[in-house]
């Protein structure tokens, strides 16, 4: 049940994600204005009333710019056959535990982690915003694993056992309903950089705690 629960969460992150574009791309300008390829690095914690998770991961994306002209520019993400980002899953850690007493009055509580770190192909949806008159740049980006990646578990009633998930992530500047955008600045369009932690005031708050990301991108033409 909690991998269905898992990717109908990432299926709207991904739909939110969509949101946050500030206009239409088009989509025979892809690649044609350059290429931002880079790295991030994502941890932080999903906490729900039942469970928890805890997560570490790197991810390598590439977003073409969709359209820009002098002023600004965007890259437009929807994946649907071929993913545009790979992550390598470091940590995922879920502790949980059934809402109710089972017959006995005892509550039934497990735990997983990750077997081992794992590579795995991952859709992107969202948008990058790159403004050079203001030199800033702001973005959301979720992440779907187009694979599982392997669990071992500990179940307090029946011991252990193995299970695979899919699994979601995402990144950028902030929220994507919320507005203004978080806009973080850049000394140099071929180089968007940044550290920094997204603090969720909407509708990821009481979801997930704050994620920390670190993320270095390079625009190649």
């Amino acid at each position: 049940m909690r991998k269905k629960a898992k990717q109908g969460r990432a299926s709207s992150l991904a739909v939110a994600a969509m949101a946050f574009a500030c206009f239409a791309g088009a989509a025979q300008a892809q690649g044609k204005l350059g290429t931002y390829t880079g790295t991030v690095a994502i941890s932080g914690v999903e906490s729900e009333k039942h469970s928890k998770v805890t997560f570490r991961a790197n991810v390598k994306i590439a977003m073409p710019l969709t359209s820009g002209n002098a002023r600004s520019a965007m890259a437009e993400i929807g994946d649907v056959d071929k993913p545009s980002a790979t992550a390598t899953i470091l940590q995922w850690d879920l502790e949980a535990r059934n809402a109710s007493p089972d017959s006995d009055g005892k509550i039934t509580s497990w735990t997983c982690s990750l077997a081992a770190p794992t590579e795995v192909p991952m859709n992107a949806s969202g948008v990058l915003n790159v403004d050079y008159t203001a030199k800033t740049h702001s973005m959301f980006v979720a992440l779907v694993s187009t694979k599982p990646i392997a669990l071992k578990c500990m179940n307090s009633r029946s011991g252990a056992y193995r299970k695979t998930e899919l699994v979601s992530l995402f990144f950028g500047t902030n929220e994507p309903d919320v507005l203004p955008y978080k806009e973080l600045a850049f000394a140099d369009a071929a180089r968007l950089a940044a550290k920094y932690t997204l603090v969720p005031v909407s509708q990821m708050k009481g979801r997930y705690l704050p994620v920390d990301m670190e993320w270095d991108f390079r625009l190649a033409r």
